[in-house]
């Protein structure tokens, strides 16, 4: 984030100070900032995503339950993907929690890119193929009727845990095998959109935002990076979904 940005917000996200990697320490969360934008539809504003987070989390006085630092947004000119790679990959050697607001979904592909061996759990509407092409350490949250053929049949050959929006809705909240440590990739498309109208993804049917709250949060896994994608702030004027991806970070971070 450049100078003129920082001028604009006195106080990072959750009122983290705003800083730099050098200056996060060990045990802590880095909070970074990715604005890319979605490539096409009809349902645009993924790039507004971090900086309305950020307002969001101060209007609300919400504290985050971590220390650490907000490292502003990261610049996308040249191979951004490859640099919030790196950074990611640094930061969890560093021990230190990557907490990564995007943007797009290109965006998680570069945090799982970072950290291929670990598990993943993945709370979002569409099962994205390269994802499922991953081996069998990947939980999907919250998955609609909608998946392409061959996305179930990899989900299927790789017995992956899976739940879907109405049987969580239910209280079918249990995931066996879950793991001591993962990546959680949390998509705001995975709500509902009569409960949370800034998404990318058009979801009829999905979750409830309290329901993607008590799931995550009743999880019992150290989360080595979180990444939110999918928020369009601009197509919500009541800020529900912005509440909703907040709540939902609380959760995680106070659980794991």
């Amino acid at each position: 984030m450049n100078n003129v940005q920082k001028r604009l917000m006195m106080a990072g996200y959750a009122g983290l100070p705003f800083g730099e990697f050098s200056q996060c320490v060990a045990g802590s969360v880095g909070v970074l900032g990715v604005p890319s934008e979605v490539d096409s539809g009809p349902r645009v504003g993924a790039s507004l995503a971090p900086d309305a987070l950020r307002r969001m989390s101060q209007q609300l006085g919400i504290d985050l339950p971590a220390n650490g630092r907000d490292l502003g947004n990261l610049d996308l000119s040249g191979d951004w993907p490859g640099v919030l790679t790196q950074l990611v990959t640094q930061m969890v050697d560093d021990d230190i929690v990557p907490v990564v607001l995007g943007g797009a979904s290109d965006v998680a592909s570069a945090v799982l890119q970072a950290l291929p061996d670990l598990p993943v759990v993945a709370a979002m509407p569409l099962a994205r193929g390269d994802v499922a092409a991953r081996p069998e350490n990947t939980i999907w949250v919250g998955l609609n009727g909608g998946q392409p053929a061959d996305v179930w049949d990899q989900i299927s050959q790789r017995t992956m845990a899976w739940r879907t929006a109405r049987q969580l809705d239910e209280g079918h909240t249990d995931f066996s095998g879950m793991p001591e440590c993962a990546v959680l990739w949390i998509d705001i498309s995975v709500i509902d959109l009569g409960h949370a109208a800034g998404a990318v993804g058009l979801n009829p049917g999905g979750m409830k935002p309290e329901t993607l709250v008590s799931v995550i949060g009743a999880m019992a896994c150290s989360w080595q990076a979180i990444v939110i994608t999918g928020l369009a702030p601009a197509r919500d004027t009541r800020g529900m979904s912005e509440l909703a991806a907040i709540e939902t970070l609380n959760a995680a971070l106070r659980n794991g």
